[in-house]
């Protein structure tokens, strides 16, 4: 008899714990610069992020969540002489955050975030804005490999059949230098920095996800 509550009380206990758990997936637009005394930088670029995420509800305005992404990151600065060279960051990113529901009366939900992330970067890549060059030169021996930051952002839910279609905006900012020491030859010219310049991510993301 003890062993037949036992197994209620475990298939009760996962059967919570699986209600409460929701898992996701989300793709949007990043629009991303960096931040920092650099005189070279221009201005920024474009990219893309998606993933897969899982959040856990603590309560019913109260959720953590967290999931693994690719993420594009970049800044367009100048190169040598005249050039623009647009710089692209594939990074592999795992986010931490809360989120809070706001109490307004609706089908759907609109909540906030609140967070921290850590990224390693796969890859890192120059494009010149000339027409003899039309390929990408990697320049992953110039920019440092971990980053790490804070997230803010907003959401809007939409209740669809028995998930939830979430818009969001999204801001993330990098609290690690992605300068590093480097002596190199790129198109024929010296490159040079001591990694003393303090060059931080800074990303705008315009996501669309659903939550299962």
């Amino acid at each position: 008899m003890k062993k037949i509550f036992l197994l209620i009380f475990i298939i009760a206990l996962f059967s919570q714990v699986h209600a409460q758990f929701k898992y996701g997936i989300e793709v949007g637009l990043n629009l991303s610069t960096v931040k920092g005394n650099d005189p070279r930088i221009i201005s920024g670029t474009t990219g893309i992020v998606y993933g897969i995420n899982g959040q856990y509800e603590l309560l019913d305005f109260l959720t953590v969540g967290s999931g693994i992404y690719l993420s594009q990151k970049g800044v367009t600065r100048s190169l040598y002489n005249s050039i623009q060279g647009i710089e692209n960051y594939n990074y592999i990113e795992v986010p931490f955050n809360v989120f809070y529901t706001l109490p307004i009366p609706q089908s759907g939900k609109t909540f906030v975030m609140a967070g921290v992330y850590v990224a390693r970067m796969l890859s890192a890549s120059v494009l010149p804005d000339n027409e003899g060059q039309s390929s990408a030169l990697n320049i992953d021996d110039m920019v440092n490999a971990n980053d790490y930051g804070l997230n803010l952002g907003i959401f809007q839910g939409v209740r669809i059949s028995s998930g939830m279609l979430n818009l969001g905006i999204k801001y993330s900012l990098g609290l690690a230098s992605i300068d590093k020491s480097y002596n190199v030859i790129k198109y024929g010219e010296s490159f040079i920095s001591d990694g003393s310049m303090k060059l931080k991510n800074s990303v705008v993301s315009f996501t669309i996800g659903y939550t299962f």
